[in-house]
């Protein structure tokens, strides 16, 4: 199962100084629930939503998933 690795979400968070999930999420145009969602390792994102928060943060998306 593919998930996002919301440790490397944090460290890009902090190059760009964004400084909390609820400031991402209102960044991304989503609900802070949509994105607790999405980092959730219950929850399997979609590939839209994975590559939309890395080119947000100006990555790769394979740089913020991990396999589980």
């Amino acid at each position: 199962m593919i998930v996002v690795d919301r440790f490397k979400i944090k460290e890009l968070m902090a190059k760009k100084k964004i400084d909390s999930f609820t400031r991402l999420a209102k960044m991304l145009g989503i609900s802070k629930n949509q994105l607790s969602n999405i980092l959730s390792n219950r929850y399997r994102p979609i590939k839209s939503n994975i590559a939309e928060i890395a080119k947000f943060l100006g990555v790769n998306p394979l740089e913020i998933i991990k396999k589980e």
